[in-house]
């Protein structure tokens, strides 16, 4: 069995021509694809990896507390605000005992302790975030290549070019694993200050005018490939062994 990206059947059918819509008609596209493009057969997680996920995905999904947040900052009304900082609280609360969870379920597996302590030698990078990097892809070691890696999780950046005359702007795909993603976001932020290897890719992008947000997206890739990096190798992170440095 396959586990794929509904996009790429939709984009098949959309190759085919394949303007009938039933379940017969649809499971014979599948067929053709599977058959044509020989997708990887599918490896059910570790248990203790599939808990691992279950809680981080959970404490993301906590963490999009947007909508409250927004109420109280428009709410007038005293005990309508009170309603929504009680229940902001609460929410803080639960994303603290999530973390606690994910602690001990990194340090009671062997496996997956041993993978986040190496992660966690990447400057930038600390326990909650290896959580989601171990979890969310199940390894990053079974990707052929740190491209591989970081297109799953929709950090490689998407041209748009044709002939001599367009020439947009390069823009990140975010085809790929979101949750991955956002967990990216604010460790490559910090890995800028104080990693190395992504400060020299940032400050020599800087220098050749590159915007606030293209640094950004190039940062959290060199993240994600010095994570694929540490993994693969089984050793901790060295700076002085990348080559971008």
């Amino acid at each position: 069995m396959s586990v794929v990206n509904p996009r790429r059947i939709h984009g098949y059918a959309d190759s085919q021509l394949q303007r009938t819509k039933t379940d017969p008609a649809d499971a014979a596209l599948i067929a053709r694809f599977g058959t044509r493009e020989e997708p990887q057969p599918w490896e059910p997680p570790a248990a203790a990896e599939s808990r691992l996920q279950e809680l981080t995905r959970a404490k993301q999904a906590l963490q999009k507390k947007t909508r409250p947040q927004n109420r109280l900052k428009e709410a007038g009304d005293e005990t309508v605000r009170q309603t929504y900082r009680e229940s902001l609280e609460e929410i803080d609360g639960k994303i603290e005992e999530l973390e606690g969870e994910i602690q001990e379920q990194v340090e009671e597996n062997q496996n997956l302790g041993g993978r986040v302590s190496l992660l966690r030698t990447i400057p930038g990078v600390g326990l909650q975030t290896a959580a989601i990097v171990v979890s969310e892809p199940r390894s990053l070691g079974r990707f052929e290549s740190a491209r591989e890696a970081a297109a799953y999780a929709g950090v490689v950046p998407s041209h748009h070019e044709s002939g001599t005359s367009v020439r947009g702007r390069p823009r990140m795909s975010k085809v790929g694993n979101a949750r991955l993603r956002r967990a990216l976001y604010f460790p490559a932020m910090s890995a800028l200050q104080c990693n190395s290897a992504v400060k020299a890719l940032g400050d020599r992008l800087k220098e050749r005018g590159k915007k606030k947000m293209v640094v950004l997206g190039a940062a959290m890739r060199k993240l994600l490939h010095i994570c694929y990096g540490v993994l693969k190798s089984g050793h901790a992170f060295d700076p002085s062994l990348d080559p971008g440095t």
